[in-house]
């Protein structure tokens, strides 16, 4: 202690003395707090332990004396929210200076805010002890071969066996562990599936109030964050109008209201672009508080901010328009949990009717219950002999709807206990003349259900509107039926549709992928067949799909007769997706259709490791490519994907395109000639206020992993101004975000939620790390991704990403950029740098903690995946068992150690000093369960050091995976987040 003291006291003055030209002098006031130090240092001599008053009065003295006289040595000053991780010390009456004096990180960077006059004691007597719930250290999950279960002798009374949980999907030939092994799971208690247990909801509570109380000197900055997001947003504004038959789609917000109004306008016969916006479309809203029309002859369809009136949650899930465009199906979820309700709407009349679960109808018939017809509808059964009423529960869907060509019917799915959806069904709700059939006359046809645990279903229609499309697929296999729409017409006396057979273009076959996209009577078809590292582009007859023994290379003709396969599936590019385009004139209107091709195909994927998109010719047939073409923008790192398009015979294209210092722009392509500039038209930039681009600077560059191999993509954004601190060798608070799973990428994108770190002098840095999807197919997948026995690829990148950033070494390898010198490299330390992670994002941030726990000063782990272990094991847990082919299952001999050896929740340090962390979750979450970060923090607190960063659990009590609906609370949420981030970092003045 004494040596530390004098060191630091000597570096200070070493630091002044340069400064002014002056030798270090003791003398004066100087010379007295001398002498005071050294009586408090004899106290600490002569005693191990030191009584709580006395240890007041040391602690008054250092703050108020010491402090004020030396700012050198505020890195060695305890503040307000770090006092709490010592609060222990104060109430147990007795403080042990040694431990305390050998702590390996000092307690903090930040002195108290001015406008706080209290002493350390006092703040710490204001900070509440975290929640500490009951370690169960017996409590364990096994994982492998289950022993059978004991059950009573059979007797003709007795009730069948329960079914033994499923431990690995029957198509997997691994052995399983055998005899089972336990994982720990000291804190399994907090799980309750029924989200009702008191003892679980008052811990989390508890968590909540905890966290609210050592943040609440925050409130003022998270004020403040608060409003400069909102000033970065246009309140009132509008989405780009997009074509589709009759009308032009758009949805409208305004200042103050949380959800947007979905309308439309009328479309003159081939307008190519929307008309003029009315000028004075949002003049009146401060006198009225509402919009005026923003084209003429404007509708609402769909009023949200009604439909949300006095529910803590909402979000729309599917809108979908029928193809006469009188009707509308929607879905709401109304917990989080994505379940949702689904409802039909007539919408010139506004009627609208909320579809119940038709087996419950005709149980609650027999009865004698009543059912409502929904909003606007009349009750259509009467109660019979005065029996009381019963409620009747709503259709519960995935959130799809498609509609039938004859607007009378709606697809839907449905899904199982383990929320997979598994079952496709039709449902007759409007007759032929539009008038809607009764709730007791609806049935249900099953279409398609799914017994395979690993797959999931899905429903669209192709983008001519000619077919539904009903996709099952795992996360290594697919399988894709279609159904013709304007064969779903004739029925017979009971309702069901006579030509509604489903047709199979390719059974599902281990490791291949593929989807299907309809073109002038063909399918192309964007699949993995082969064995290719990436998707490629090939094509077949509708009806002639031969199980996919018929399909056929997509070629790119060539003047030499050598055509070769466009998309070939090799590591140069990958392919996404392909959307086709038909139109019937150019884009300035005119009919050309001796000129026009026969069909367009603009098609998204990856090249060079940046979003791309190409546009194709069809001339005489989609089995050939007759021009390709490569759009390309100014700038060389940027986000690039297909905008709101409706309209497949229109002459242009919709792009979105922004980059991290570019705000999003809509805008035309025409796809007769994509590479004219003069042509292309911007229909609408996002406006972001008080938002100056050339005050920012972005770039893109490569780390080598510790392989040495291995090129890590690296996006950064800043303020030009931070240049200054890096030309004077200046520490520069940095922030890391990363994810990494699920071949899912996270784009060089434009947030304006990012400017309030950027103008505080903060520099945001993506690591785009293996088990993305940023390089393609192979950037996920084994062997050199990081999926399944490769997995550590994704934390051991992130790491070595972040040791770039502080200039640190691994071993002997000095991680470097391939490029150009960047102004990421040695550009923080560990005590200004901060990492995040949303979902499988947390388990990222989680694991890379645990293997440096020492990098990184603070962390947001936002609904983290962390306890990998004992949920993969439990096949009851929803989507449990289709996760299986993403990270392996640990109850199989192959997966067991290696998953439980990177788990975060198995492997927290025991004494390491641990950065602080904020975790979120959502009580209704259905994709990372709200027990697993109330288990990591937990976990963290019990085995940590007491100089470890505050654990802050956050748990938003009527959300689900993806937080707020209401775009206000949204920003709160978030600017709740950056206050505590700014504050671990020492940036709050």
């Amino acid at each position: 202690f004494r040596t530390n003291f004098l060191r630091r006291k000597k570096q200070h003055h070493d630091d002044e003395s340069q400064k002014n030209g002056k030798k270090d002098r003791l003398e004066g006031s100087d010379r007295s707090q001398h002498n005071i130090i050294q009586l408090i240092l004899n106290i600490f001599h002569r005693n191990s332990i030191i009584p709580f008053a006395t240890m007041k009065a040391i602690f008054l003295l250092l703050s108020s004396l010491l402090i004020s006289q030396y700012p050198g040595l505020q890195a060695w000053s305890p503040s307000f929210r770090k006092v709490h991780r010592h609060q222990h010390y104060f109430t147990t009456g007795s403080y042990n200076i040694k431990k305390a004096v050998n702590s390996p990180r000092p307690f903090a960077t930040a002195p108290l805010a001015n406008d706080k006059k209290m002493s350390i004691i006092e703040a710490a007597k204001k900070v509440p002890p975290p929640p500490i719930p009951f370690r169960d250290t017996s409590s364990f999950v096994l994982a492998g071969k289950l022993p059978p279960p004991e059950t009573e002798a059979a007797t003709p009374s007795s009730s069948p066996s329960p079914t033994p949980p499923l431990r690995q999907s029957p198509s997997s030939t691994n052995p399983l562990l055998s005899p089972p092994r336990p994982i720990p799971d000291p804190y399994g208690w907090l799980r309750d599936d029924s989200r009702t247990n008191q003892d679980v909801l008052d811990h989390l509570r508890a968590e909540n109030e905890y966290g609210k109380q050592i943040t609440s000197h925050l409130e003022n900055l998270r004020e403040e964050l608060y409003e400069e997001m909102k000033s970065n947003i246009k309140e009132t504004d509008y989405t780009t109008p997009v074509a589709k038959g009759k009308y032009w789609y758009y949805f409208k917000m305004q200042e103050g209201v949380s959800y947007p109004v979905y309308c439309r306008a009328p479309r003159k016969e081939g307008e190519m672009f929307h008309p003029p916006i009315c000028e004075d479309w949002n003049a009146n809203v401060a006198s009225t508080n509402q919009l005026s029309s923003l084209m003429e002859g404007e509708e609402i369809y769909l009023d949200v901010p009604a439909l949300a009136e006095d529910k803590p949650y909402l979000s729309v899930g599917t809108i979908s328009i029928s193809p006469n465009q009188e009707f509308l199906g929607y879905t709401l979820d109304l917990t989080g949990g994505e379940t949702c309700q689904l409802s039909v709407k007539h919408i010139s009349s506004g009627k609208e009717w909320v579809l119940y679960d038709v087996n419950e109808i005709n149980v609650r018939k027999n009865i004698g219950g009543k059912v409502k017809a929904g909003v606007g509808g009349k009750d259509v059964s009467e109660p019979e002999n005065g029996t009381d009423t019963t409620t009747t529960p709503l259709l519960e869907c995935d959130g799809s709807v498609v509609w039938n060509d004859q607007n009378t019917a709606v697809f839907f799915v449905t899904m199982d206990e383990a929320h997979r959806p598994h079952r496709v069904y039709r449902r007759q709700v409007f007759k032929s003349d539009g008038s809607y059939v009764p709730p007791e006359q609806q049935k249900d046809e099953l279409l398609l259900e799914e017994r395979d645990e690993l797959f999931n279903v899905r429903i669209t229609k192709t983008f001519d509107g000619r077919f539904l499309i009903v996709r099952s697929s795992s996360k290594e296999s697919s399988e894709v039926h279609y159904l013709k729409l304007s064969h779903d017409s004739e029925s017979d006396e009971e309702g069901r549709v006579v030509e509604n057979q489903l047709t199979c273009i390719a059974k599902r076959r281990p490791k291949v992928l593929y989807r299907a996209t309809h073109c002038q009577g063909y399918w192309l078809i964007q699949t993995n067949y082969g064995e290719t590292p990436n998707l490629r582009l090939m094509a077949c007859p509708v009806g002639n799909e031969g199980n996919g023994e018929s399909w056929q290379n997509v070629l790119l003709d060539s003047e030499d007769g050598d055509n070769l396969p466009l998309f070939d599936g090799g590591d140069k590019c990958s392919l996404d997706g392909v959307t086709v385009f038909s139109p019937d004139s150019s884009i300035d209107g005119t009919k050309a259709p001796d000129s026009i091709p026969l069909a367009f195909g603009v098609a998204t994927g990856r090249e060079e490791g940046l979003p791309r998109i190409w546009i194709m010719e069809f001339n005489d047939s989609p089995l050939a490519v007759s021009k390709i073409t490569r759009l390309d923008f100014d700038e060389s790192a940027c986000d690039v994907g297909l905008g709101p398009n409706r309209d497949p015979t229109l002459p242009y294209v919709v792009v979105s395109y922004d980059s991290l210092v570019t705000p999003p722009s809509n805008i035309a392509v025409p796809l007769a000639n994509p590479v004219d500039l003069d042509v292309r038209r911007v229909l609408k930039q996002k406006e972001v206020p008080g938002y100056d681009k050339d005050l920012y600077a972005c770039e893109r560059t490569f780390v080598k992993s510790r392989d040495g191999k291995t090129e890590i993509p690296v996006s950064l954004v800043y303020r030009r101004d931070v240049l200054e601190k890096r030309n004077n060798e200046e520490s520069i608070p940095t922030h890391l975000y990363g994810y990494g799973s699920y071949g899912a990428s996270i784009e060089a994108s434009f947030r304006a939620i990012r400017l309030p770190l950027l103008n505080r002098g903060m520099v945001y840095v993506i690591a785009h790390v293996r088990g993305g999807g940023e390089n393609g197919r192979p950037w996920y997948e084994e062997p050199m991704g990081a999926k399944y026995l490769c997995k550590k690829n994704t934390f051991n990148d992130f790491v070595d990403v972040a040791r770039w950033l502080t200039g640190e070494e691994h071993g002997n390898l000095e991680l470097s950029t391939l490029v150009q010198p960047s102004i990421g490299k040695r550009i923080t330390n560990s005590r200004n740098l901060s990492c995040e992670g949303r979902s499988a994002g947390g388990l990222l941030i989680g694991a890379s903690m645990n293997q440096v726990p020492e990098l990184f000063r603070a962390a947001i782990l936002g609904v983290p995946f962390v306890d990998v272990a004992c949920t993969m094991v439990d096949a009851t847990i929803p989507l449990t068992v289709a996760e299986w082919e993403e990270w392996g299952n640990p109850n199989e001999e192959k997966y067991h150690d290696y998953i439980l050896s990177y788990c975060p929740m198995n492997n927290v340090k025991n004494g390491a000093v641990y950065p602080s962390c904020l975790l979120t979750g959502g009580l209704f979450d259905p994709r990372v369960q709200y027990w697993e970060p109330a288990k990591f923090a937990a976990e963290l607190r019990h085995s940590t050091s007491k100089d470890s960063g505050p654990i802050v659990l956050k748990m938003d009590m009527e959300a689900g995976h993806f937080s707020a609906s209401d775009r206000y609370k949204y920003l709160k949420e978030l600017a709740f987040d950056y206050a505590y981030l700014l504050d671990q970092l020492g940036l709050v003045l």
